[in-house]
């Protein structure tokens, strides 16, 4: 064989292995600029863990309370149609409380807000896990538990979503 042609298969050797390498790739992660603009339209914000909805839209909760009013279950329900509409099928629901009470009782309490947030997000078209809907109870405050203000930031439900 000569030189000339040993480079020329191994060039299209080299090319065929680029090409197939190339048609096995992952799809790019992330979601598409229809499932962005959705997102932000409805009040989450991209974090490292994932698009969080949070202030104002993030559900605040009263003191020692774990019910949701006839009115926010609409408007959670409506939250994930529109997720479910543009192929985000599922979240995790993460419940949060003040620092008040025993951590044993707030971890409870957490839990309970999430599921009352889970149930309106279910009947609105997602698919969520008992392991999708958790509660965190006081072990991540946004904000000083020193202030009533700051314990009010911190009774709240957190939906988060993240591309497949």
């Amino acid at each position: 064989m000569t030189p000339t042609r040993s480079l020329r298969m191994l060039c299209v050797f080299l090319i065929a292995a680029l090409v197939a390498a190339c048609q096995s790739m992952p799809a790019p992660a992330g979601f598409n600029t229809a499932q962005v603009a959705m997102l932000q339209s409805q009040g989450f914000v991209e974090t490292a863990a994932g698009w969080e909805l949070t202030m104002p839209e993030r559900l605040l909760f009263q003191i020692d309370k774990s019910d949701v009013s006839p009115a926010q279950q609409q408007r959670i329900a409506d939250i994930a149609a529109k997720l479910v509409s543009v192929g985000i099928p599922t979240a995790r629901v993460e419940g949060h409380t003040d620092s008040t009470g025993t951590a044993a009782y707030n971890l409870t309490l957490s839990r309970a807000r999430a599921q009352a947030v889970a149930a309106p997000m279910r009947a609105g078209g997602m698919q969520l896990t008992a392991d999708q809907v958790i509660g965190r109870g006081e072990t991540l405050p946004l904000s000083n538990n020193t202030t009533a203000e700051g314990r009010q930031d911190n009774r709240r439900v957190v939906v988060i979503v993240w591309p497949r």
